[in-house]
């Protein structure tokens, strides 16, 4: 059987599990044909394809009953219903399509990263209702074939552990600051901190805590509200989480609006600044496609080029992108960023002008 061909079976299926629950009685196939017909799931369908259907329901755990039902002519035939509370699983008419359900499936992908926190366990309990009406053999079914969606690069499950997700949850539910070992990409070692947890933020398949640095508690030095500038810490360099029984007021400002004019999860002290690039015609849809900024604006030149102008953009942001199209992309303000940018890329000339230095450095050494 083709994809199309699984697809349009597994829709039937759906639709017949609906039909069979709501039958007052039961119903042969001439019945099942005419209300998937008149629910626009078939056009024209056998029988015997009918009577596979039925059979493909008892295979995944429904409890199917068959019995002999006298035709208009006199005769008989087979006829079918479902009956609740039979079979291996506990079922209940669905309130579910199988779209939705395959919707269910992908977002469940997508929350990997968030596996261990009450986010993931309410995906968790939703999918155990919907068992209600599917059983796990039919899910299963489902989960596998399911065509024209792939998530890439698959997220990993159960990447952070449960104690430190639970820890972080309670601090930020009860505004508590939380005591935490943290290793910076700058040192070595985990050292301490206390922090004022805002929010968890999942970006590119990871998990980051929105926090404030609490004032030094010993001496009271440091401002009364903590540090005013946001940091974002990084699950996967959290070694211990514990919140302290000390509260404090959130700040005003969400973090959301704080990540609006942010291109990542990047923040400055310094305020964000205005930016015009000129993008060369060969990389202008990529420019707008894979957007600098989510709140830029296109120009689009007579040469098929395109100005993007951005209001609020910040330094560490901008130049790894410019850097990244090469010479097809003009800074046209800030004036000091074309000059950081030429500087840049004669270091670049001047690193590869040469050989390699590994291997020069290689070729110097002799072998002890």
């Amino acid at each position: 059987m083709d994809s199309i061909s699984r697809h349009e079976q597994l829709l039937r299926v759906f639709h017949l599990i609906d039909i069979l629950f709501g039958a007052r009685h039961p119903l042969t196939a001439a019945d099942i044909k005419e209300r998937l017909q008149s629910r626009g799931a078939i056009d024209e369908m056998s029988d015997r394809n009918i009577r596979r259907d039925v059979e493909f329901l008892e295979k995944f755990g429904y409890a199917v009953k068959a019995s002999r039902k006298r035709t208009p002519r006199g005769t008989t035939c087979r006829a079918w219903e479902i009956v609740p509370g039979k079979g291996a699983d506990e079922l209940s008419a669905p309130a579910v399509s199988l779209p939705e359900l395959l919707s269910l499936a992908a977002a469940r992908e997508f929350l990997a990263p968030l596996a261990g926190t009450f986010y993931w366990r309410g995906i968790a309990q939703l999918l155990a209702k919907v068992e209600k009406i599917a059983t796990p053999e039919l899910l299963a079914y489902a989960a596998a074939h399911k065509e024209g969606l792939v998530v890439h690069p698959k997220p990993r499950e159960a990447k952070y552990s449960s104690r430190t997700l639970n820890a972080v949850n309670r601090a930020i539910r009860n505004a508590l600051e939380l005591e935490i070992r943290y290793t910076s990409l700058a040192d070595r070692r985990p050292k301490k901190a206390v922090i004022r947890p805002e929010a968890l933020v999942l970006y590119d398949g990871s998990i980051y805590v929105a926090a404030h640095r609490a004032p030094p508690r010993a001496g009271g030095r440091g401002r009364a509200g903590g540090d005013a500038a946001i940091r974002f810490y990084k699950l996967d360099r959290l070694t211990e989480a514990r919140p302290s029984s000390r509260t404090f007021a959130r700040s005003g400002t969400t973090v959301e609006a704080l990540l609006a004019d942010s291109i990542t999860i990047y923040r400055a002290i310094e305020p964000p600044r205005r930016y015009r690039i000129r993008v060369d015609p060969e990389r202008a849809r990529w420019a707008c496609e894979r957007p600098f900024h989510p709140r830029q604006r296109v120009r689009t030149q007579a040469d098929g080029g395109v100005i993007l102008e951005i209001e609020r953009a910040w330094d560490a942001e901008m130049i790894p992108q410019l850097l990244g199209l090469g010479g097809a992309v003009e800074v046209l303000e800030p004036a000091d960023v074309r000059q950081r940018l030429a500087e840049e890329a004669q270091r670049v000339v001047d690193r590869h002008g040469g050989r390699p230095a590994a291997r020069a450095a290689s070729r110097g050494s002799r072998p002890a």
